[in-house]
């Protein structure tokens, strides 16, 4: 927030930072779209709406659906280029709320 003229005013974060940030909210392991909002301070349709964005280019995926919730994680992919292109010394963990056999830590 910037204080202008005693108003205080957002800055608008950038399409790259929001989906950085999602990126590294993922960094810690499979996360619904509301832990996600929660972590990145950003709205849930629009941690959604780049998701969507983000499965498309690969570096995120779909790890459980149902009526009442969606879990995402990271791919392989979204992995080097958090590496890469956010920050060397990530710390990226593969904790799972979904596991394959059905069970849930929901």
């Amino acid at each position: 927030m910037v204080l202008i003229n005693k108003e205080v005013r957002t800055i608008k974060r950038t399409f790259i930072e929001i989906r950085n940030s999602i990126l590294l909210s993922l960094a810690s392991g499979q996360k619904t779209i509301n832990q996600i909002s929660g972590e990145t301070q950003v709205n849930w349709k629009t941690v959604e709406r780049h998701l969507v964005y983000l499965v498309g280019r690969g570096w995120a995926r779909e790890a459980f659906s149902s009526a009442y919730v969606r879990v995402f994680e990271l791919t392989a992919f979204g992995k080097d280029y958090l590496r890469k292109k956010v920050s060397k010394s990530v710390q990226i963990s593969d904790d799972k709320i979904i596991s394959i056999n059905g069970d849930s830590r929901l």
